[in-house]
Order: C-alpha cells, then sequence, then structure tokens
C-alpha cells in the first residue's frame, strides 16, 4: 500500500514541477487542457486493452463529480505556480492531505500521537510557506499565487476522497472514468476558448498528463486498505518537485518560506508513520 503511494507522490512530484516549467512559456490553461486530453486518450488506450467495462455501479458517479473538481483545482495550482516560485507553492498545496484524514477519521480510521503532531505542523507550514514579505518584489503576485495554491489543496483534497470512494466499485474503471470527465471538460474548454490546436499534445505536455494518471492510478491502489496513511504518503509530492527545483532550477528560499517548507514535509512525514 505504501508502495504505491509513494509511486504517486513521485509522479504528482514530477508532473507538478514540469508544469511549473512549461507555464513560464505556455499559457496555464492550453497546459491544464493539454495535460487533461492526454491523460484521457492515454486511459482510453489502457481501457480498450482492458476489454468490456463490468456492469455501472452508481458510485462510479463520484468519479465524474470528481473529475469537475479536479480539473479546476488542477488549473489553480498550475496557475499558482506560474505566478510564485513552484518550491513555496507546491509545499502549500500538501495541505490537502487534510481533508482525506478528515475523512478517514470520520469512517472510522484513527491516528496517533505522531500523526496529531502531524497535522499541527502542516497548518503551521502551510501558514509559513504562505505568509508574505513585504520586501519581496511581485508581493502582491506572490500572494494570489499562494491563495491559489489553498484553494487547488482544498479542491485536491476533496479529489482525493472522491477518487478513493468510486475506487471501492472498481478501481480500474475509476480511473478511467475520472480521466474521460477531465478530459471531456478540456476537450469541450479547448473548443470553447478556441485552444485547440497541436500545441495541446506536445510532447512535454503530454509528458505531464501521462504522469498525473499514473498517480491518480498509484494512489487508487494505495488508498484500498486505509485512505488517511495513503493519502499522506502520496501528498509527499512536494518533496520531489521541492528537489528538482532545488537541482535543477537552483531556486533559492527566503527564510520564513523555507521553514514553512520544512513543516510541511515533516507534518507529511509525522502523518504517514
Amino acid at each position: 500500500m505504501m508502495t504505491a503511494a509513494l509511486g504517486a507522490a513521485v509522479a504528482w512530484g514530477f508532473s507538478d514541477f514540469l508544469a511549473g516549467l512549461l507555464g513560464r512559456r505556455l499559457p496555464v490553461m492550453t497546459i491544464l487542457l493539454g495535460s487533461e486530453l492526454a491523460a484521457m486518450l492515454l486511459a482510453l488506450l489502457v481501457a480498450v486493452g482492458r476489454g468490456v467495462p463490468p456492469r455501472w455501479d452508481d458510485r462510479l458517479w463520484l468519479a465524474v463529480v470528481a473529475g469537475f473538481i479536479g480539473l479546476p483545482s488542477m488549473g489553480l495550482l498550475y496557475r499558482a505556480m506560474r505566478d510564485g516560485s513552484a518550491a513555496v507553492v507546491a509545499p502549500v498545496a500538501a495541505i490537502s492531505a487534510l481533508v482525506p484524514v478528515g475523512w478517514g477519521l470520520l469512517h472510522g480510521e484513527r491516528l496517533g500521537l505522531g500523526a496529531g503532531l502531524g497535522v499541527a505542523a502542516g497548518l503551521v507550514g502551510a501558514t509559513m510557506a504562505s505568509w508574505p514579505v513585504p520586501d519581496e518584489e511581485r508581493g502582491r503576485t506572490r500572494r494570489s499565487a499562494n491563495l491559489c495554491a489553498l484553494g487547488a489543496a482544498l479542491g485536491l483534497g476533496v479529489y482525493f476522497v472522491l477518487l478513493h470512494e468510486a475506487g471501492r466499485a472498481d478501481e480500474f474503471w475509476a480511473l478511467v472514468t475520472v480521466r474521460v470527465a477531465e478530459g471531456l471538460i478540456a476537450l469541450v474548454l479547448a473548443v470553447v476558448l478556441h485552444r485547440f490546436d497541436l500545441t495541446l499534445l506536445g510532447l512535454p505536455i503530454l509528458v505531464v498528463g501521462a504522469s498525473d494518471a499514473v498517480a491518480d492510478a498509484a494512489f487508487i491502489a494505495g488508498a484500498t486498505a486505509a485512505l488517511a496513511p495513503a493519502a499522506v504518503v502520496a501528498s509527499l509530492y512536494p518533496a520531489v518537485t521541492l528537489l528538482l527545483n532545488r537541482s535543477v532550477l537552483r531556486e533559492r528560499l527566503h527564510a520564513v518560506h523555507l521553514y514553512g517548507v520544512f513543516a510541511a514535509l515533516l507534518a507529511v512525514a509525522c502523518l504517514a508513520r
């Protein structure tokens, strides 16, 4: 279970890093729509190889709802990474783990003392990571980025819960359903906004979508036994994004933001114990 959840963290972290990098030269909407279309095509190709789907289970409607929530949540996250440092924004989004943790607690899962400390550290870390610095240039843009990241965190938290619940019916078809739902929404938006061109299917954008789809599959598999532990381990994806930003882009963080990053990562590590 934890191996699959860790795989989700690696795939999401890489996807977010690449999306943030592309956001420096491409419109956020192009990255969002293109990656969703790529993920839908990948899911459909795998579904064709899988064969005829089983009889429809009403719980799969939760995957459709997840699709309507997941796409705008990812849009907020990509915009946040465009307007602010991805190394700061990604750990703020890690707070999304608290939503499935709360859901798991309400449905009988129990957390020990270490997990409780992790929740507190997560709240402190999210606050410090998004703390505005008066002397910093583009301060207003950075605050906007953090607001977008917090909105994405809430949306992605709900997305995790819905995906887990839909996976109780059928893990594979829950993944296909959510990816088709998000892809169809992206297709409609691409047509309406006149953005349907070959740019949407560029190789880097295809990689973003494929990585995101792989992460979803790994998360559903990891969350089968228990939602809360899998969610917090999967939410370690900011560590991957942070590592890539520091090693590839050589980004430097303000002290208060750096402490917030470490507190957020400590939080998910405690919750995963």
